[in-house]
């Protein structure tokens, strides 16, 4: 892993790894089901957030919200949900701003999936550098391996 010499890089990389550890937990039902465990994401999405979808689709911070509130427990019904980031890369570092580019495997009983991302974060000054995600996309990988996580 290279690139993560700056603090700025490894706030990024901890972030992500962080964010999608409160995902596992929200998509799988195995956190809190509580207002104070969502606001977790409310804060880590900037008020200017979007997305591009792994099919394409642009998607702004509110409708993200509304999708992942609803969705608590939904990827657990089918099992355990564990994710994780791999293949971490800084792809830009230019402060206050990082784009850091990953692979997120989600693996749902054994059934793997695969996506390449790229997150845009900022170093939010007035809130004594709290790293806050501007933008996101992502694009489906084929063919992931049968493996499951370890």
């Amino acid at each position: 892993m290279t690139g993560f010499e700056h603090p700025l890089a490894r706030a990024a990389l901890k972030e992500v790894v962080e964010l999608h550890a409160f995902f596992e937990a929200w998509l799988g039902g195995t956190g809190p089901c509580t207002g104070a465990a969502f606001a977790r994401l409310e804060e880590a999405l900037a008020e200017s957030f979007s997305m591009v979808s792994p099919d394409g689709k642009r998607v702004a911070r509110a409708e993200v919200i509304a999708q992942l509130r609803q969705a608590y427990g939904s990827r657990g019904r089918a099992g355990r949900l564990r994710m994780a980031i791999l293949e971490p890369e800084v792809l830009v570092l230019d402060p206050p701003v990082v784009i850091i580019g990953y692979v997120e495997e989600q693996d749902t009983n054994g059934a793997l999936t695969r996506r390449r991302s790229t997150a845009v974060l900022g170093a939010a000054v007035q809130d004594a550098g709290r790293l806050r995600w501007l933008a996101l996309h992502e694009t489906w990988i084929e063919n992931p391996a049968t493996a499951a996580l370890p």
